[in-house]
């Protein structure tokens, strides 16, 4: 081996002995206090390192601290805002002979870090000393103080956790699995971040670019734009924050399941509906009370323009504005939502599925909605404007402008749910209405065609359709004119009193038209009653009162029909009886009897309560009365 050689081998070997050693000979707790009395000058909190401080040389020329802790805000929720069990500062060599601290790299490894925000909306993470404004006020941190000529070339963090609490709206969030990779050169200057993390069990990725460390750690404007991508969300974000606290800027969100995405953000909602979405729009956030402008919003198919504030400073947040929707269906909502697996069997009768409310709870509102059709449970309406008001689970709409199967009117509706059962009442004025789909949609009745007026003032309750059609109470008034009742033809019973059994008089293709009908009635536990019904047509008028009962979907009615056939008034009362679906049709033998035993007393013919007689057949002026006896002699045959 040449001297040169040997040389060469013993520099190098001291060079390697010197890096493996000097970790351990230079005295670095010398400078532990400078250190951590710097740091604690620039964000203005105590910082401390209880672990070993040490030089490393391997990957990287630097620092590595162990146990590092950056205290909380005086009266925090946590003990520190940040704990890291192990950091690693590489620094660049060549800057530090100009003076300069270039710090190559920072990397966090497993940090724990606690956001907070107090009961007066200040957050912990406003770095720098106290101040004292000219009023007096003390103002809690203040900016972010760095050597102005630091450099950073990065910061990793890996598997961290993150926590958010804030105690002025009572919000708990955690982030877990948090790693971040951050390029940055000085605090002054724009930084980009990239990372993952995992809430709630599901992963989250993002991509974000802020304007300077420097101003979004202290008390500056930062611009910024931030994109997300989850399970569950996909989301951009483009703004600004400004020193007052406010967040604006333009904002699109989408997701495959609104649910889904409120649970997992820790907003559980009540079953049915609100499935997929997106929402896009200029938005303003500070202190909780968020301002939409120009907003979009699909959800369910439905889309949704106007303006909305949201004010979540409560536990429960406020709605307040106007809103323009191309279609409501408020179905889903109440109805429990889908479930999976084999189809159901029809039910009979009302449903007793559970009709759930509850969503009326999970928000108060002040809004004014215009929709192009509106679908509730039992009705469809066309254009409408309604004024909706709700406060903790007691909602009032008033509809001014409504379309109702081809009419139009006003209704107002009271829904409340604060006490154990759900108590609705509604008002309703209506004209111009189609009455088949009117009761089809309302009653699941078909025999009854025309255009007609309805006035209603109800009460109902109940948790489920079969239970709210068994309690409707109130009154009511409805008309009809130019229409139909399908299922019997009162001109066919006219004519014999035989076809009133059956033959043509009744089945599917058997119908009554008429000019004019209607009936006021009032209602009491789902029992409809009326003792002034009227119909008027070409061929037949009739009377009739009786009972439907809406609840049962049964009828129980007395009809007096009174047709013009050969100059004879023919009049045979009909006694309905059933179900809606099998109706049965039977002569009314109490009153057949009594309008005899009534034209028998008045001296009239003794068919004269049934048919009425030729013109009347009233007896000649003059003429002696027949008793009832020679009447009942005469329809015999005794003489």
């Amino acid at each position: 081996m040449n001297k040169a050689l040997r040389n060469s081998l013993i520099a190098a070997g001291l060079v390697i002995a010197l890096i493996l050693v000097l970790p351990f000979v230079v005295p670095l707790d010398m400078y532990r206090g400078r250190i951590e009395t710097a740091a604690g000058s620039a964000t203005g909190r105590v910082f401390k390192i209880d672990g070993p401080l040490r030089l490393t040389f391997f990957p990287r020329f630097g620092l590595r601290a162990k146990e590092v802790t950056l205290a909380n805000t005086p009266g925090g929720r946590a003990a520190v805002m940040v704990a890291v069990g192990d950091i690693d500062l590489s620094v660049k060599l060549l800057p530090l002979f100009s003076g300069r601290i270039a710090l190559d790299k920072i990397t966090l490894d497993q940090p724990t870090i606690a956001l907070e925000v107090d009961k007066d909306g200040n957050p912990n993470w406003k770095f720098g000393k106290a101040t004292t404004s000219k009023t007096g006020e003390t103002k809690k941190g203040g900016t972010l103080t760095l050597p102005a000529s630091t450099e950073f070339s990065g910061i990793d963090i890996t598997d961290g956790r993150v926590t958010y609490d804030n105690a002025k709206t009572g919000t708990h969030r955690s982030l877990d699995h948090v790693n971040i990779a951050v390029a940055i050169t000085t605090a002054d200057n724009p930084i980009a971040a990239t990372g993952d993390m995992t809430l709630a069990d599901k992963k989250l990725t993002f991509v974000a670019h802020l304007a300077t460390l420097k101003t979004f750690l202290g008390s500056g404007t930062t611009k910024f734009d931030l994109t997300t991508d989850a399970e569950l969300l996909h989301a951009a974000v483009q703004g600004e924050m400004l020193p007052d606290g406010t967040t604006e800027g333009d904002i699109k969100l989408a997701s495959p399941s609104f649910r889904g995405l409120t649970t997992w953000l820790g907003t559980p909602l009540p079953a049915g509906g609100l499935g997929g979405f997106t929402l896009s729009s200029r938005i303003e956030n500070k202190d909780k009370i968020t301002h939409f402008e120009n907003l979009k919003v699909t959800l369910d198919g439905q889309t949704i323009k106007g303006t909305l504030s949201i004010d979540a400073r409560a536990k429960v947040p406020g709605l307040d504005g106007v809103l323009n929707v191309d279609h409501l269906d408020i179905v889903p909502y109440l109805a429990g939502g889908k479930k999976e697996g084999p189809k159901e069997p029809k039910e009979a009768g009302w449903s007793k599925k559970p009709i759930s409310l509850a969503l009326l709870k999970e928000f108060n509102a002040t809004l004014t909605l215009t929709t192009g059709a509106l679908r509730t449970p039992s009705l469809r309406l066309g254009h409408t404007v309604l004024r909706l008001v709700n406060t903790n689970g007691l909602l009032t709409v008033v509809l001014d402008q409504v379309n109702l199967y081809g009419g139009s009117g006003s209704a107002f509706l009271v829904v409340n749910i604060r006490g154990p059962l759900p108590q609705i009442d509604n008002t309703m004025d209506f004209k111009g209405v189609q009455i088949n789909p009117l009761l089809h949609d309302a009653l699941r009745i078909d025999s009854i065609e025309g255009v007609g007026a309805l006035k209603l003032n109800i009460h109902m309750a109940g948790t489920s359709q079969n239970a709210i059609m068994h309690s409707l109470s109130g009154k009511g008034l409805i008309t009809g004119t130019n229409g139909r009742f399908k299922g019997v033809d009162l001109g066919a019973v006219a004519k014999s009193v035989k076809t009133m059994l059956g033959g043509d008089a009744t089945g599917t293709v058997a119908s009554t038209s008429f000019n004019d009908m209607g009936a006021s009635f009032v209602l009491a536990n789902g029992v409809l009653s009326t003792n002034d019904f009227h119909l008027k047509g070409n061929v037949v008028q009739m009377t009739g009162k009786g009972t439907i009962d809406i609840g049962g979907r049964g009828i129980d009615f007395r009809l007096h029909p009174e047709a013009d056939y050969n100059g004879y008034g023919i009049g045979v009362p009909f006694h309905i009886t059933g179900s809606w679906d099998r109706l049965h049709y039977a002569a009314d033998v109490a009153a057949i009897v009594g309008g005899v035993m009534d034209s028998i007393k008045n001296g009239g013919a003794a068919l004269g309560g049934l048919l009425g007689g030729k013109n009347g057949d009233k007896p000649a002026p003059g003429a002696k009365k027949k008793s009832v006896g020679d009447q009942l002699k005469n329809m015999f045959g005794i003489h």
